[in-house]
């Protein structure tokens, strides 16, 4: 009759508990790489995020002039760049939506003009010249400045502005609806 050798001692016991215990290893070292590559990913994507142009537009201020054949309208801003890359303002425009007959909303665009400074208001800060070269992680401040000839919209009332400014990767960023001051008396006083 052939000798039964214990459990503990036979060499296949062994090599089948060695191969759990690596296979064991192997899962957790697994588990753990995985749970590192999804961190770097992450890391990765919010590095590539900032890599993405945005602008950001905050309105400190704003007004409307009425004039004889126009309206003037005038917006300090100031205009930030999250991102990592450097970028500028391209353009800037100011979006008005009016009323026509039968209740029809109309949108166009005003370009900023910088030559009308003269007769606006833009007190405390520069007039924005185009293009404007924002650095990464930094802000500029100064005024937007746009004319409305009152034949473009033809006497009718401007019902909401919005500045829509357009960087130089053709990325477009704009407000919200703007509530500006009306001047309305714009003779001097003697």
């Amino acid at each position: 009759m052939p000798q039964e050798t214990p459990l503990i001692a036979d060499p296949k016991f062994w090599i089948s508990v060695s191969s759990a215990a690596i296979a064991c290893w192997s899962a957790f070292n697994s588990w753990g790489s995985r749970r590192l590559a999804a961190r770097a990913l992450a890391i990765g994507e919010s590095q590539e995020q900032r890599r993405h142009p945005h602008l950001g537009i905050y309105l400190s201020n704003g007004y409307r002039r009425y004039l004889p054949k126009r309206q003037l309208f005038g917006f300090l801003v100031s205009v930030s760049n999250p991102t990592d890359i450097n970028n500028s303002v391209a353009l800037a425009e100011l979006q008005v939506t009016y009323v026509l007959d039968g209740n029809i909303k109309a949108v166009c665009r005003i370009p900023h003009r910088p030559e009308i400074a003269e007769g606006a208001e833009a007190k405390g800060a520069t007039v924005f010249s185009l293009p404007a070269r924002i650095d990464a992680h930094q802000t500029v401040a100064g005024w937007f400045l746009f004319a409305v000839d009152h034949e473009l919209i033809g006497g009718r009332t401007i019902d909401s502005h919005k500045i829509i400014l357009e960087d130089s990767h053709g990325v477009s960023a704009q407000t919200e609806p703007i509530v500006v001051r009306d001047w309305t008396n714009e003779e001097p006083k003697n």
